[in-house]
């Protein structure tokens, strides 16, 4: 498979990564196999999937290995041909609830959190809990993703209102003056340059700011927040079917795991992946509702999304 992958020259990777952690990630790779080029394109998870839905139907089979996070509409193109179904030699390190039919393997976690500025924020004066973005003292100083674009943000919108009774969050949000900006990323540099002091965002970029010593506080509510995971598979279709298959098994082996959790800013799901420095293992952070997905359907999905394009305006 090596040697085929070697003549193919070239792999094509979609994800959802941490976007300045996606090349140091993909030298590593070809440092391993120097003879494979790499290309990837790089988008939100809502975004990403109705991408590679809308190539997959109109028979534009660009991609060999995506990264995303799951949704119903993600596992109804799985159901309709998306992955490949095989079995990586690394898939044998991983409990069998990490594995979906030998097409989807979870490669990481991303829990929700609250981070601030501590420059901005008073020592004591930190939110606490969930209900605390809604507090009048934040006014038109909270970030969020929209959940527009943001499977994660869908799925915790549900949770604050069906299992927490926060209420209306969209209109509390509104009265209260959030800002939207797109992508974790985007988020943590607002609010490391203090154009808003607190935001709600999934912990994706937390760790490499932590890491570069930005000056920031986090907490993970005890309340608790659903757990996103994300998944990769190889493409049905992959234009570069051998390479597709090296990178996939390259992502889940140990040395891509630890690339993964040194660059992403995710802690992963290899059993040998050493602990991260900054932030908490999952297991030590109390009422993570393991499987996110459980809680959000389709319609749901719609419901949650266009009530907030209207309540706040938009399109």
């Amino acid at each position: 498979m090596v040697a085929a992958a070697k003549k193919e020259g070239k792999v094509v990777f979609y994800n959802n990564l941490q976007p300045d952690g996606i090349e140091p990630i993909l030298r590593k790779f070809r440092a391993r196999y120097p003879d494979i080029s790499t290309e990837h394109i790089r988008l939100g998870s809502n975004p990403l999937n109705e991408r590679f839905g809308t190539e997959y139907n109109a028979g534009r089979h660009l991609a060999d290995v995506v990264i995303t996070i799951a949704d119903q509409n993600f596992y109804k193109g799985i159901e309709s041909g998306w992955a490949e179904k095989w079995s990586p030699p690394e898939a044998k390190s991983y409990a069998p609830e990490w594995i979906v039919d030998d097409m989807l393997f979870t490669t990481q976690q991303l829990r929700e959190v609250i981070i601030w500025n501590t420059n901005l924020v008073k020592p004591g004066e930190e939110p606490k809990e969930w209900k605390d973005l809604f507090d009048p003292k934040w006014k038109g100083k909270v970030a969020m993703n929209p959940p527009w674009r943001s499977i994660p943000t869908q799925q915790l919108i549900v949770y604050w209102e069906d299992k927490l009774k926060l209420g209306d969050t969209a209109q509390m949000f509104k009265d209260n003056n959030v800002r939207f900006f797109e992508g974790s990323a985007g988020i943590i540099q607002a609010v490391v340059r203090g154009d808003v002091a607190i935001a709600e965002l999934t912990d994706l970029s937390v760790y490499g700011m932590l890491e570069d010593g930005a000056p920031l506080g986090f907490v993970y509510p005890d309340s608790g927040f659903p757990l996103s995971v994300n998944r990769m598979f190889v493409a049905k279709h992959a234009p570069h079917p051998n390479a597709a298959k090296v990178l996939g098994n390259w992502l889940l082996s140990l040395e891509g795991q630890t690339a993964l959790q040194e660059h992403a800013g995710l802690p992963v799901t290899h059993p040998d992946a050493p602990p991260r420095k900054h932030l908490p293992a999952t297991k030590d952070l109390k009422n993570v509702m393991v499987d996110g997905e459980s809680i959000i359907n389709p319609e749901l999905q719609k419901k949650v999304v266009n009530h907030w394009r209207t309540v706040f305006g938009v399109r």
